[in-house]
C-alpha cells in the first residue's frame, strides 16, 4: 500500500460507525525510548480529519451519553494476520482485525449498527474477550477491552497510520473501500469473505453467485467482484449471469462451510439455524368495544395514507392535466373539484413525457384556475430531461435501482408526502412486462407502496387505458359502467387489484352529447371540450354512482420574453346540473321498478335485512337481456345494482336537500338501504326492513 495520506478514507463514514466521548481524547505521539507509548489525555473534541492524515493521532472512550456501538479487544501478541483473522471470524463473523498503531499487535473491532446502553455492549465485549482468552491466553489485555465502564481506559482509533488498516477474514489487508464493503455485508458471512479475497477466484465467485441467487441478492454480484483485489474481468461476470452456471452449484450449508474453511484454512461452520419456535404468535381479539379511529384520509374517497391511487384514461384525455391540478391542490390546500385536502404536504410530480418548462406552464395555469399558493408547502418536479428508473426487472427478480435509493433519501431530506408518477409504465427498466401479474404485483407492492409508507402519504400514478367506453345509454338513461372503467386499464389485472382507488377519465362522445347535453348548452362549447371523471374503485367507501363532468378550459400563461402560451385546465361545468335533473327523473323511475321487485326481495329477507348483492344475483335471471345472451352478465348485474341503489335511496329533493326516503310497502314495513362500513375493507350495502320509518341525509 502506498504511503498513508488519509485521502482514501471517508471521514464521514468513519464518524458514523464510531461513537465516543467528545469532551476529551487520548493523544498518541509515538513511543518513548523504552518502547512505551507517548500519550496523554487532552480536553477537547476529536478531529478525525487530522487523525486519518496522521497529523494528530487520537483515541478515546467509546461511550457517549451512556451508550456505545463499538467493541474492541486488545491483543498484545505478534500473531500472523491469517491466524488472528481466522480466529476472529470463527468467534464472531462480524469481528474485524486491525493492527495496533505499532503495526505489531492487534485491536479486534466490532461495529454495531445502532447505539445501545453501554452496559449491554460491555457485557457482550466480555463474552467475546473470554473466547479470545481461550485461544490466546494472557496476551489478551483484559484491562483494555472496550467499552470500558470506568471512564479511564481509552483505545486508539483506527486509520491513523499505514499499519492501522483492517484485515479480511482470510488475513489480507483491506483498503478503506473494501472495509466499507466488509461492513455493508457483515450480516452475510459469505459476502464478507469477498472483501480482499486472494483465494482461487473461480470456485469462490461461482459459489458466492449461487449463494446470492438463492438469497435473492443477485444484484450484489458486481459488488462482490469489485471487492476482490485486482479483479476486472467483467466478461466473466456476464458469463455467470447469462449462462446461469451458478445455478448448477450446491449452495447449502455444507458448501458454504467448505468454501470459508478453505479460505481460512480452518474448520468453519455457519451459525446454526434458528431454533424451532414453540411459542404462539401474538394476535389480538376483537371484542366489539374498541375505540375505532378515523381512517387516515388525505382526500376523502380519493387518497388514503399508505395507499396507491390510479388515474386512468385514454392517451390525450387529460390525465396529465388532472395530475398537475391534484399536485397543486395537495401542496396548497385548494379544493380539488369540491373535495377538501385533509392533509397538505410537499409534493413531487414526475412527468416522464413532459419537459420541466411544460410542467411550469401547467402549474402556473393551476394557480390561475384554483387559487394562490401560500408557500407553506412546496412542489418539486422532475421532467423528461431527467430520466427516472426506480425498478430493474430481470428474468429472475426485480430490484431497486440507484435512483430508487436516491429517491428515498430525497423523500427524507425534502419531507415529501405525495409523489405523482405520470405515466406509471415509464419508471421501470429491464425485462418488465406490463401484462405480467407477477411483474405488476411486485412493482406496486414491493416498490411503490413502500414509498408511500416512507412518506406517510400517497402515491398517485397516471396509467393508460384501452379505448373501452365507461359510459353507456340504456332506455335513454346515462349509466356509468364501473366494471368497464376498471377493465379498460391496460396491462395486468394486478395493477387494479393493488390500487386502493381508481379514478377514470372518459372523453365525452358525440352520441352522448347529442342525446343528453347538446340542447342544454349555449356557450358554444362542443363535446370535445368535456371529460367525465368516474370513481371506478374504492376499497374503503361506496363510490359515487354518477359521472362528474369536467370542462377543458384554455388558460394563457405569460412567458419571460413577452409572449403567451396556452394550456388546458379543468373546471366544473353546467353539465352536472343537467345530469342532476336527469337523475331526479331516473330516481322516480327506479323507485317504481324497485317496488315491482318487492315480492322477490321480501322472500330473501332474513333477520330483517339482506345484502344488496344477494338481491342482485337473484334478479339477474329475470332481466330481459339475460335470456338472449347478448349482454354480458356482469353488465346486467351492474345495471340492476344501480337501479336498486338509486331506487331505495330515493334521492328525492326535500327542504334539506337530497334525502333517503326508502320504500313504504303495503306489508306494513319500511325498506331502505343501510351501508355497513365495518372496521376495515370495502363497505357493504344491505336492504333493511323495519316499522320505524327513518330519513337520513345523503352524504
Amino acid at each position: 500500500m502506498a504511503a498513508h495520506t488519509g485521502n482514501d478514507i471517508d471521514v464521514n463514514f468513519l464518524q458514523q460507525i464510531l461513537l465516543y466521548n467528545n469532551s476529551k481524547y487520548l493523544l498518541w505521539d509515538g513511543y518513548k525510548p523504552d518502547g512505551t507509548k507517548k500519550q496523554s489525555w487532552v480536553k477537547g473534541a476529536v478531529d478525525l480529519e487530522l487523525h486519518v492524515k496522521g497529523i494528530k493521532k487520537q483515541g478515546g472512550l467509546l461511550i457517549e451519553d451512556g451508550k456505545s456501538k463499538n467493541i474492541v479487544i486488545d491483543i498484545d501478541g505478534e500473531i500472523p494476520a491469517d491466524k488472528i483473522a481466522a480466529a476472529a471470524f470463527k468467534i464472531d463473523t462480524k469481528l474485524i482485525p486491525f493492527k495496533s498503531p505499532s503495526g505489531r499487535k492487534w485491536h479486534i473491532w466490532k461495529f454495531l449498527p445502532d447505539a445501545v446502553p453501554a452496559k449491554e455492549v460491555h457485557a457482550e465485549a466480555k463474552k467475546i474477550e473470554k473466547e479470545f482468552v481461550k485461544v490466546y491466553g494472557k496476551i489478551v489485555d483484559i484491562g483494555k477491552t472496550q467499552p470500558s465502564l470506568n471512564g479511564f481506559t481509552g483505545i486508539n482509533f483506527p486509520f491513523c497510520t499505514d499499519a492501522q488498516y483492517p484485515y479480511s477474514p482470510a488475513g489480507n489487508k483491506l483498503t478503506f473501500q473494501q472495509f466499507k464493503y466488509r461492513l455493508k455485508f457483515q450480516d452475510h458471512p459469505i459476502l464478507a469473505m469477498a472483501a480482499g479475497l486472494q483465494h482461487p477466484r473461480h470456485d469462490a465467485l461461482i459459489l458466492m453467485a449461487a449463494y446470492l441467487y438463492k438469497k435473492d441478492m443477485m444484484q450484489h454480484l458486481d459488488e462482490v467482484a469489485a471487492a476482490m483485489d485486482n479483479f476486472d474481468d467483467e466478461s466473466y461476470l456476464d458469463r455467470i449471469k447469462n449462462k446461469k452456471i451458478h445455478e448448477k452449484y450446491d449452495v447449502g450449508t455444507n458448501a458454504i462451510n467448505k468454501l470459508i474453511s478453505t479460505i481460512l484454512m480452518d474448520d468453519y461452520k455457519l451459525p446454526e439455524a434458528d431454533a424451532e419456535v414453540t411459542e404462539e404468535l401474538d394476535i389480538t381479539e376483537h371484542t366489539g368495544v374498541e375505540r375505532i379511529k378515523k381512517r387516515p384520509w388525505l382526500v376523502h374517497g380519493w387518497l388514503l395514507e399508505n395507499a396507491l391511487t390510479l388515474v386512468v384514461g385514454q392517451p390525450g384525455v387529460g390525465k396529465t392535466m388532472l395530475l398537475h391540478m391534484m399536485a397543486y391542490a395537495l401542496a396548497t390546500g385548494n379544493l380539488i373539484f369540491g373535495k377538501q385536502v385533509e392533509k397538505r404536504g410537499n409534493v413531487l410530480i414526475v412527468a416522464a413525457e413532459e419537459t420541466q418548462n411544460e410542467m411550469d406552464i401547467r402549474l402556473a395555469a393551476c394557480k390561475q384556475q384554483m387559487g394562490k399558493n401560500d408557500k407553506k408547502y412546496k412542489i418539486y418536479k422532475r421532467g423528461l430531461e431527467q430520466d427516472l428508473k426506480l425498478v430493474n426487472f430481470s428474468k429472475e427478480k426485480a430490484h431497486k435501482t440507484k435512483q430508487y435509493k436516491q429517491l428515498v433519501n430525497t423523500i427524507k431530506s425534502k419531507n415529501i408526502k405525495y409523489i405523482l408518477l405520470d405515466p406509471l409504465i415509464n419508471f421501470q427498466t429491464g425485462s418488465y412486462d406490463e401484462n405480467s401479474n407477477q411483474n405488476m404485483d411486485a412493482y406496486i407492492k414491493n416498490f411503490l407502496i413502500p414509498l408511500a409508507v416512507q412518506m406517510e402519504g400517497a402515491i398517485i400514478a397516471g396509467h393508460h387505458t384501452n379505448k373501452l367506453s365507461m359510459v353507456t345509454t340504456q332506455d335513454n338513461e346515462l349509466l356509468v359502467d364501473n366494471q368497464n372503467a376498471l377493465m379498460a386499464a391496460r396491462g395486468a389485472s394486478a395493477l387494479i387489484g393493488a390500487a386502493r382507488f381508481v379514478l377514470a377519465l372518459q372523453p365525452m362522445t358525440k352520441k352522448l352529447w347529442d342525446q343528453h347535453f347538446k340542447e342544454h348548452i349555449s356557450d358554444g362549447s362542443n363535446f370535445v371540450h368535456y371529460t367525465g371523471l368516474i370513481e371506478a374503485k374504492s376499497n374503503y367507501n361506496i363510490i359515487a354512482d354518477d359521472i362528474s363532468w369536467l370542462k377543458k378550459d384554455s388558460v394563457e400563461i405569460a412567458t419571460d420574453d413577452g409572449f403567451t402560451e396556452s394550456t388546458g385546465v379543468y373546471s366544473t361545468t353546467e353539465l352536472n346540473k343537467v345530469t342532476a335533473a336527469k337523475n331526479k327523473l331516473k330516481a322516480a323511475k327506479n323507485l317504481q321498478w324497485c317496488k315491482s321487485q318487492m315480492t322477490t326481495i321480501i322472500k330473501l329477507m332474513q333477520d330483517d335485512e339482506v345484502t344488496l348483492n344477494a338481491v342482485v344475483v337473484q334478479l339477474v335471471p329475470e332481466d330481459p337481456d339475460f335470456a338472449d345472451g347478448n349482454v354480458p352478465e356482469a353488465t346486467i348485474k351492474t345495471r340492476i345494482r344501480r337501479k336498486l341503489e338509486n331506487g331505495f335511496s330515493g334521492r328525492e329533493e326535500g327542504k334539506n336537500g337530497l334525502e333517503r326516503m326508502g320504500i313504504e310497502h303495503d306489508d306494513g314495513y319500511n325498506y331502505w338501504l343501510k351501508t355497513d362500513h365495518g372496521k376495515e375493507g370495502a363497505a357493504k350495502k344491505f336492504i333493511v326492513r323495519a316499522k320505524d320509518f327513518k330519513r337520513s341525509r345523503v352524504s
